[in-house]
């Protein structure tokens, strides 16, 4: 399987850009293939948690890293290859839960932050338990509200916060205008802080 512990580091120069490294891996440097897997999978792993939750994201986001690695001969440089890699992670999420459909499997949403790919750890260890007991509540109304926001703004207001990915990013894996993600993530964002006022 494709794991970045099979990558030799001293093959690999870190200071070498993704370009290069697609390049080669283009032309069957497995090792190439490797060190992108290296610096891309976590992002990945992260976007796929969004869609398949997290006891799903390590295999879908595994398939989506094979997908890329046969298809990296398709890859045509228009968009970053992270951004590719992206693409095909959503796509392999959306595959799966085509499947679930098909198959009557429907994965009910459990209550508690980390199914809902929130920051459970988001909670600060210094504070005393009431003020824990606040940021668990917080986190837990900020999963019930989000999922109510239309599909479009909760794709996209997970792909900005819990994958960590730039506006760009989002448009050019969900084949957007760049204004149409920061228009519905600012109505995800300030419909949820009018939701959110007693927790501020």
């Amino acid at each position: 399987m494709l794991r970045a512990g099979a990558v030799d580091p001293s093959r690999i120069d870190p200071g070498v850009a993704d370009d290069a490294l697609v390049m080669r891996a283009r032309n069957g440097d497995r090792e190439a293939f490797g060190e992108l897997v290296e610096r891309h999978q976590r992002r990945g792993w992260m976007v796929c948690r969004q869609y398949v939750g997290v006891d799903e994201a390590d295999a879908v986001a595994q398939d989506s890293l094979v997908k890329a690695f046969t298809g990296i001969g398709s890859f045509d440089g228009r968009a970053a290859f992270s951004t590719w890699l992206k693409r095909i992670a959503i796509n392999t999420c959306l595959d799966q839960l085509r499947r679930r459909r098909r198959e009557g499997v429907v994965n009910d949403t459990v209550e508690d932050g980390e199914r809902n790919g929130l920051a459970v750890e988001v909670a600060d260890g210094q504070a005393g338990p009431e003020d824990r007991s606040m940021q668990q509540q917080a986190l837990a109304s900020l999963g019930a509200r989000e999922r109510d926001l239309p599909p479009r703004q909760r794709e996209i207001f997970r792909l900005r916060f819990y994958a960590e990915m730039e506006l760009e990013e989002i448009a050019d894996a969900l084949g957007v205008h760049v204004g149409t993600v920061k228009t519905q993530l600012h109505r995800a964002v300030h419909r949820l802080r009018e939701e959110l006022g007693a927790y501020r």
